[in-house]
């Protein structure tokens, strides 16, 4: 009985060698995944944002600066108009850290502009 357990000292410590960094690595893959995600709901509360400011009657101007401040940073935002509807894209970049690879990411959102209200004396 005893030559059966010899042959296998060790097994653990070679099984917790290539289990390890497997599990390592998954647990990266996903926290890259989750930050991902995370990036693509941002870009599209950012263009969400930037519609409803510019259907309120914002300048594009101020509502970019606005859709900046929820859109990952280095987001690109671009506003466009077709008659009464708002169309915002914000697309941005996610990079893997250790691959030269990006992932590109994009958020949209269109409204219709709110009508003007004249001021009531």
């Amino acid at each position: 009985m005893r030559r059966g357990r010899r042959s296998q000292a060790g097994t653990v410590t070679a099984e917790v060698a290539i289990l390890f960094p497997m599990l390592l690595a998954t647990i990266m893959a996903g926290c890259w995944v989750a930050g991902v995600v995370i990036s693509s709901i941002r870009c599209t509360d950012a263009a969400r944002d930037v519609a409803r400011a510019v259907a309120r009657g914002e300048t594009t101007a101020t509502a970019t600066s606005i859709g900046e401040r929820a859109a990952p940073s280095g987001a690109q935002i671009e506003v466009t108009r077709e008659g009464d509807d708002i169309h915002v894209v914000v697309r941005a970049v996610t990079e893997w850290p250790a691959l030269p690879s990006v992932v590109p990411i994009e958020g949209r959102a269109t409204v219709q502009a709110e009508p003007a209200t004249e001021e009531q004396p």
